[in-house]
């Protein structure tokens, strides 16, 4: 009965947004909005033509917001409209825009699990899991081609791993690579032939047994005895056309590598059922590649074997004991590296090597693993999440400590946690992979830096330029006499420009005093004094990057939701949708009361319908 009020009461409720639409939103946006941001223009990349009904602004969730403070603050429609709305008009038009994504975030709307669609092992994914799978030294995925980002920019997204006949004929020949090597070590080759003839084993039953463990690992899942027939049968021509017992399993165990059960991570379909549990194989699978980037190991398949891990004091024991793991680096690596932008190190950011001759391979490391040293103390030492917008250590070596200036006796090239004594370098805005990943090769680029802000701290990403916004001049030394803060001011006077400009350059401003390889500075490249002073819509003043994390801190919120937002689609493996937002709302909630602990994230995750169940629809 309880049930039946609630969903009638949800039905009359969306039925009023939906006169509200029909008599008050489409008007309104008609009127205003859509001449700008319609089917035949769509100034930013916003369009909004089509949101026409209750349903496409459930799919639009976030637009409304970008909406609503655009309008709130008389942002949209620009000042030089004919026809602006009235204070009444912006008000009746708000309104059930507001109460649309109030209710979303709370959840008053259809909830669903939601439903990852079959994906296949990224290119790291694979590394690793071929690396446990049978102890190879080396990295067979790194002729791949690159795979691609979707949703909220991880290659974890089943929807932006494509697969391709090229890459198809780059698995056959890494599983031909990895075979031949553990064939090549005699070590190797006695851990994975598990079994030989012998006795009352013939073989025939030795190579089932051999065959049904890797098999079994590597699908992550029991195997039925379809699955084995095939590789058996390999097996048996093999013994067939002469080949010894262990040659004979060579193609078998290739064939396991090459198998779409092994490339794939498939959860199966329960007909019948709108929202169902995961098996106990498939909720290890989910939590191995979160954590590890890599297969369950024995642990985790000791326990699905027994159904014992879909329970939540079990999984919750699991996630401590994989996050004290090694191989929990990769979430530091995967996760952190591309949310927050410092993976561009490896092989993306290229400073100018004349105006910055001190920039080589060994800085680049260094401020990689400073990066990735950082977030993984983090998890390990469950600090607040919070220190990653403002902490009063970092991890450094002599290198390190030199080209930021620190006297903090640290030698070598280990990096090591330091104390700061500099309120302006601690945290990921004081970061040399951040910085430099922010900057262009001959500059700085507050701008570049502003929309980082935004967008991957706060998840308020800036809209995309006007195709006339034109372009700064890359090189800050060819500025005609002009500071290149005076040239940007120039740029942002046109209107098409400007308000945007008014949210994104004050951040990046205040990080002037940071060089585009992270070194402190005083002056710019044309030896003038740096303008640093920044002031946001709303009189908001600041003028140096202890002062702007001050500011961010202030929001803490906002980042944390955000993160929240991040974690749970790279977990996930697709893009988070309008009823995930009540799941958000969840983990900013538990977040917040274990004060902004990293692991009652990560275990927030875990234990969230959304990873431990799925929907048959999205």
């Amino acid at each position: 009965m309880r049930f039946l009020l609630s969903g009638l009461l949800l039905c009359t409720t969306i039925t009023g947004w939906a006169d509200d639409f029909s008599s008050v939103v489409q008007p309104f946006l008609e009127k205003h909005c859509v001449s700008c941001h319609g089917e035949t223009k769509s100034k930013g990349g916003i369009v909004l033509h089509d949101l026409t009904d209750v349903s496409t602004a459930f799919e639009k969730h976030e637009l409304l917001e970008n909406i609503i403070d655009q309008v709130r603050h008389e942002d949209m429609p620009p000042d030089d409209e004919d026809v602006l709305p009235s204070d009444a008009e912006r008000a009746e038009f708000l309104a059930p825009l507001e109460d649309i994504l109030e209710k979303i975030k709370k959840g008053d709307v259809p909830q669903s699990a939601g439903r990852v669609v079959l994906r296949r092992l990224n290119r790291n994914e694979y590394h690793y899991t071929v690396k446990d799978l049978f102890g190879v030294k080396f990295n067979p995925a790194r002729g791949f081609p690159a795979d691609g980002a979707g949703g909220e920019g991880f290659d974890t997204l089943a929807d932006a791993l494509f697969s391709t006949p090229s890459l198809l004929e780059k698995y056959l020949e890494a599983a031909t690579q990895v075979v031949d090597s553990v064939y090549e070590s005699p070590a190797s080759l006695h851990k994975v032939i598990i079994a030989k003839p012998g006795g009352a084993l013939d073989a025939n039953a030795a190579a089932e047994k051999v065959l049904t463990f890797h098999a079994t690992r590597a699908y992550r899942r029991r195997v039925s005895t379809e699955d084995v027939a095939p590789l058996l049968g390999v097996f048996k021509r093999g013994q067939q056309d002469g080949l010894n017992y262990q040659e004979s399993l060579r193609a078998p165990l290739t064939a396991i590598l090459v198998n779409p059960r092994f490339l794939f991570r498939a959860e199966a379909e329960q007909p019948g059922k709108t929202e169902w549990p995961l098996t106990d194989f498939e909720l290890a699978t989910r939590l191995s590649y979160f954590l590890w980037s890599s297969m369950p190991d024995s642990e985790l398949f000791r326990l699905a074997d027994k159904g014992e891990l879909s329970d939540p004091k079990v999984l919750e024991a699991q996630v401590d004991r994989m996050l004290k793991s090694p191989k929990a680096r990769a979430l530091s690596r995967h996760f952190a590296g591309q949310w927050i932008g410092f993976d561009a190190m490896v092989n993306e950011v290229n400073p100018d090597a004349k105006r910055f001759p001190e920039f080589d391979q060994d800085l680049r490391r260094s401020m990689y693993y400073e990066a990735t040293q950082f977030f993984s103390h983090l998890v390990k030492q469950d600090r607040p999440i919070t220190e990653l917008i403002d902490s009063d250590y970092a991890f450094v070596n002599e290198r390190l400590a030199k080209h930021y200036g620190m006297n903090v006796g640290v030698k070598g090239s280990k990096l090591k946690k330091v104390k700061l004594n500099d309120k302006n370098r601690g945290g990921v805005l004081g970061m040399g992979a951040v910085l430099t990943s922010t900057s262009l090769p001959m500059r700085t680029s507050p701008v570049l830096r502003g929309v980082w802000i935004l967008d991957s701290l706060l998840g308020d990403p800036a809209p995309p330029p006007p195709p006339d916004a034109g372009e700064l001049p890359a090189d800050d030394t060819m500025a005609g006499g002009l500071t290149f803060r005076e040239q940007l001011e120039i740029h942002r006077t046109a209107k098409s420009c400007a308000g945007c400009h008014a949210r994104i350059d004050p951040l990046g401003f205040s990080l002037e005093n940071f060089d585009a390889i992270g070194r402190w500075r005083e002056k710019d490249a044309n030896g003038k004094a740096l303008d640093t002073q920044a002031i946001l819509p709303g009189d908001v003043e600041f003028s140096s990057p202890s002062e702007l994390k001050g500011l961010l801190m202030f929001g803490k919120e906002k980042f944390a939701r955000n993160m929240c937002r991040k974690m749970l689609s790279y977990s996930l493996g697709r893009p988070l949708e309008y009823y995930d937002e009540a799941v958000l709302t969840d983990l900013v909630n538990q977040l917040k009361s274990n004060d902004f602990k990293t692991q009652s994230l990560i275990k927030s995750v875990v234990l969230s319908k959304p990873f431990t169940h799925r929907s048959a629809k999205r």
